[in-house]
């Protein structure tokens, strides 16, 4: 890219021009050094920075991403939802709680009533009322895998972006109780093995004459994302329709019927419209194909140019893709706009209120089995996110985000790279602005990639349930909730119907090889599901030989035992209550033994009170390991019968 111009995407429908024109690295950096970052904001991200940089990012230390379990997975509905939504998601929520509440009960929340989001909270303000503060993720006290339910007037898009740097967050909106149910039904069946998507990427760009934005963003992240998945994922088939290939006719094959991949990555223009357009509403965020003719002709842009919800038919849908759009409001549209663009920092309306784009909410609510996540930008996307000033191409973050995908993750851990980068560029760019601030030259070009970047970042959103995965992809440690296997090992597996491709295998062979796909896949689900019961039954009897082989006796005072609470997850009694003895026994006959330093005569007779509770614990004890090993015995007995 050339140095005196920064080139935006996004194509204004109305016009046929930019929504932004293309702007010097000057007028960039004068933008940026106008921006404020919230310091509550700005002194977590850089908290998250630094955790991130040492450690790894996401829940805290110990807990598999993968894993419901360990993770945990809530859902927040707004405070005036209707209760008809949360009966329409019902098969969700018992599916996501059979998973997360597996090992506890707490690790599925439904934050809902008095615990639901409530109008102008913060994420600070919200978490406060839950019981959780800033740090990593502890599905003790809030899940890590949270959906928001409701529109962004209901949970503003900026409690989504400060909630995702801690959490793994998705969104869900329709406009019909009905649509809910659809995208349950569509999530449980892709989890359950209720049919079978085939291992595809597609990448999707335009490159539209005389457009350097396309043209950047063809060559420079989808072509390199295209070809490193190919390289890493050689038992996937991956496809790259670029420039001339990049039809609106295309794109809607992806997007529906036999030819829809599990994966789907389209970069091009998202169409933006006026505040308070007759079609911003139903059209805002669509997807600009190579049918327009480009920037050099000034008249509105057709419709049959680009991809709206409209183009997405009933016949059928988009059945268990993950779809990612780099596009201009291809999630959705805040009412504000997020960043001043005079320096004046006054911001203007974009909207006559902030709504999700009407195209992901149709691919997710299908009628015929839609989208498992839509992933796109809230606001604008920024081209400087996959460039830097000399040094060039940057798509690590991209591409980490896709392997993570491939590896099993649930999308809100793969999206993880995003927040951490996010994280990065607010640090950096805060510090930099304080610089410059202080009397720094600034460097122009510099600063206006790192605050492109950083907007970008921030933009990303997430639409539908953080905790969906790739449909084909690994699945290492989470056992299937219900599996359908049976059907599928009997030869009764479904198999969507497919468009042979112009060059390729026949219609015959594709359908062979769909069902030994499937049958591959519901056996290395089979495999998974044994291996992690194996776990879990270890797991339990570690705990209950850890229970068995040890007795601890705890002895507390209180002036007021009605302030005095027990904790179940520490053992501990609190609210005043303090530990005066403290005794624990081995089997092996070591024993921990602490008192106060002075013991006074009270506490001599508390001490008795205390050595006869140890007493009748160790009785107890040895008649619950009598009992136990009864039963182990029993166990092996019907073990040698089968």
């Amino acid at each position: 890219m050339a140095r005196d111009a920064v080139v935006f995407n996004g194509i204004d429908a109305t016009t046929g021009s930019y929504l932004l024109p293309p702007m010097s690295p000057q007028a960039v950096s004068q933008v940026a050094r106008g921006q404020v970052i919230d310091p509550a904001d700005l002194k977590e991200l850089r908290w998250w920075h630094q955790r991130a940089t040492e450690a790894v990012f996401g829940p805290k230390e110990g807990i598999d991403p993968r894993r419901l379990a360990e993770t945990g997975w809530g859902v927040i509905f707004a405070h005036d939802t209707d209760p008809a939504v949360r009966e329409a998601l019902g098969e969700l929520l018992d599916h996501r709680r059979g998973e997360a509440a597996s090992v506890r009960e707490r690790h599925y929340r439904e934050f809902t009533g008095d615990r639901a989001y409530r109008p102008g909270e913060s994420k600070q303000q919200f978490l406060a009322r839950q019981g959780a503060g800033p740090g990593p993720a502890d599905p003790d006290n809030v899940p890590y895998y949270l959906l928001l339910v409701g529109g962004p007037e209901a949970i503003p898009y900026a409690f989504q972006y400060q909630l995702d740097v801690q959490y793994a967050v998705g969104r869900l909106h329709f406009d019909t109780v009905e649509e809910y149910a659809r995208y349950a039904r569509t999530v449980v069946a892709a989890e359950t093995g209720d049919g079978v998507a085939p291992r595809r990427a597609d990448f999707f760009a335009t490159r539209n004459p005389g457009d350097p934005a396309t043209a950047l963003s063809a060559g420079e992240l989808v072509l390199p994302l295209a070809d490193e998945v190919r390289e890493r994922q050689a038992d996937w088939t991956v496809r790259a329709h670029v420039g001339e290939e990049a039809t609106k006719e295309r794109l809607a094959r992806l997007l529906g019927g036999g030819d829809t991949p599990a994966l789907l990555f389209t970069a091009t223009h998202g169409m933006g419209f006026p505040n308070g357009h007759p079609r911003q509403q139903r059209h805002q965020g669509a997807l600009l194909c190579q049918d327009w003719p480009g920037p050099g002709v000034q008249q509105p842009v057709d419709e049959r140019h680009y991809l709206s919800a409209d183009d997405v038919g009933d016949a059928a849908g988009p059945r268990g893709l993950i779809s990612l759009h780099f596009a201009c409001f291809g999630a959705g549209t805040p009412r504000w706009d997020e960043f001043a663009h005079d320096g004046s920092g006054r911001r203007t309306e974009l909207a006559p209120n902030a709504f999700v784009a009407a195209l992901p909410k149709r691919l997710l609510g299908h009628p015929g089995g839609g989208a498992l996540a839509v992933i796109g930008h809230v606001e604008r996307a920024w081209g400087y996110s996959f460039l830097w000033p000399q040094a060039g191409r940057q798509t690590a973050v991209y591409g980490s985000c896709l392997a993570r995908l491939f590896d099993g993750h649930p999308i809100g851990s793969a999206f993880e790279y995003f927040n951490e980068r996010y994280a990065e560029l607010s640090s950096d760019l805060s510090a930099t602005l304080e610089d410059v601030e202080f009397g720094k030259q600034p460097d122009h070009l510099e600063l206006a990639a790192m605050w492109t970047a950083n907007n970008d970042a921030r933009g990303f959103a997430i639409l539908g349930d953080p905790a969906v995965r790739l449909v084909g992809a690994a699945r290492r440690t989470d056992p299937v909730h219900r599996p359908a296997a049976t059907e599928a090992i009997a030869g009764r597996t479904t198999v969507p119907a497919a468009e042979p491709a112009a060059t390729g295998p026949s219609e015959g062979a594709e359908l062979d090889y769909a069902l030994m796909d499937g049958v591959r896949h519901t056996r290395e689900r089979l495999a998974s599901a044994l291996r992690d019961l194996a776990e879990n039954v270890g797991q339990a009897l570690e705990r209950a030989v850890d229970n068995l082989t040890v007795v601890e006796v705890a002895t507390y005072v209180s002036d007021d035992l009605s302030t005095v609470a027990y904790d179940s997850a520490s053992k501990r009694f609190g609210g005043g209550a303090e530990l005066r003895a403290l005794t624990r026994l081995s089997i092996d006959g070591d024993a921990q033994l602490v008192v106060p330093r002075d013991l006074g005569e009270a506490d001599e007779a508390l001490w008795r009170l205390h050595a006869g509770m140890l007493e009748q614990a160790l009785a107890a004890r040895a008649e619950l390991v009598k009992t136990g090993a009864s039963a182990v015995a029993g166990l092996l007995d019907a073990l040698k019968v089968v």
